[in-house]
């Protein structure tokens, strides 16, 4: 009688990646994916040819699902969740962030999973852009992705380089008003 494959295989490896990842960073072996996930080691090498590939797909998945879209009612209420959100994603994430983002130079795929990740964040985020705007929040004659670029740009370049993080509301003030006298 043949053997059907265990449908549930993917995503224990999926998994036992995403855990290494967050304990050990980049430094982890296929056969300690093989042992987190229960499965063999040509389980594991059947699906991705190399621990490259593997970190690859995990992280393309992993990037992506960080931050929700918030529908608080206000921009100024969505804004406080992302930038909530961000930074308790980044801070979970900082050694496998900082690894990713220094290996991104080096490695063109590793590039394009972070770029790819930053793009459609900015695509799902577009609901709330337009929704200030519609609300009087935001001037339509701007591009709101500079909003999404400052945020993301402040908390990438303070986690890499391990420097505590203002405020949310903080960071939400300096978003929407700037340091301009109100």
């Amino acid at each position: 009688m043949p053997r059907h494959p265990d449908p549930t295989v993917d995503l224990r490896i999926r998994e036992a990646t995403t855990s290494l990842l967050l304990t050990k960073g980049f430094d982890f072996t296929m056969d300690e994916v093989a042992a987190a996930a229960g499965v063999g080691r040509a389980s594991v090498f059947r699906r991705h040819a190399s621990k490259r590939e593997l970190l690859l797909d995990t992280l393309a998945t992993f990037i992506d699902a960080g931050v929700a879209i918030p529908d608080t009612g206000s921009l100024r209420g969505d804004l406080q969740v992302v930038v909530t959100e961000t930074i308790g994603f980044w801070t979970h994430m900082r050694l496998i962030a900082k690894q990713t983002f220094a290996e991104a130079g080096r490695d063109p795929g590793l590039g394009e999973i972070i770029r790819t990740a930053m793009r459609k964040r900015i695509d799902r985020s577009w609901a709330i852009f337009d929704r200030a705007v519609a609300r009087g929040e935001l001037r339509a004659d701007r591009d709101p992705r500079l909003l999404a670029d400052l945020l993301s740009g402040l908390v990438t370049y303070r986690g890499l380089l391990d420097l505590d993080f203002p405020p949310a509301e903080e960071i939400v003030e300096v978003l929407l008003h700037g340091y301009a006298p109100r």
